[in-house]
């Protein structure tokens, strides 16, 4: 069961992130109702630890084990879904992860039932492509690994 709930004023969710970056940029996943990119990751699970949580959500969209991870960002985003128009209250723990094989095949698809794609952006490509959660187009191949705090309101 994941670890969403709705009430009388919107939605909460508590998920995770990966940040997946190579020679190639950033992988990032898509999907044919929603124009933009985002993270590889997905809800947390009731009674689940965040670490354990992105090893199963990574393995469920990339197909590849997590050879390394560490904790990037928190990230709190306040927001409205362009498709169902509910109002959102998300709390997302994003990780730097290494995957034991850079092979990878999407197999996942979202909460909507809509197949996933992979996608690997280069770092060229970030600050032009819709990206969300938005401070994902500011990452580069030396992002520095300190856990950073976040907070967007676009509600």
């Amino acid at each position: 069961m994941d670890c969403t709930f709705q009430t009388k004023k919107g939605r909460f969710n508590y998920r995770v992130g990966a940040i997946i970056i190579s020679d190639l940029g950033l992988l990032v996943v898509s999907n044919s109702k929603e124009p933009y990119f985002y993270s590889v990751g997905g809800r947390v699970k009731m009674h689940e630890a965040l670490d354990d949580a992105i090893e199963r959500e990574v393995l469920e969209e990339t197909g590849s084990q997590i050879g390394e991870k560490t904790l990037g960002f928190i990230h709190e985003n306040f927001f409205t879904s362009e498709l169902t128009g509910e109002v959102y209250h998300e709390i997302s723990f994003y990780y730097y992860v290494e995957l034991q094989n850079n092979a990878v095949s999407c197999h996942s698809h979202n909460e909507f039932d809509e197949q996933e794609q992979l996608h690997w952006l280069s770092f060229e490509q970030l600050p032009q492509a819709d990206i969300r959660p938005a401070f994902l187009k500011e990452l580069t191949k030396d992002t520095s690994k300190t856990i950073q705090h976040i907070v967007e309101k676009s509600v």
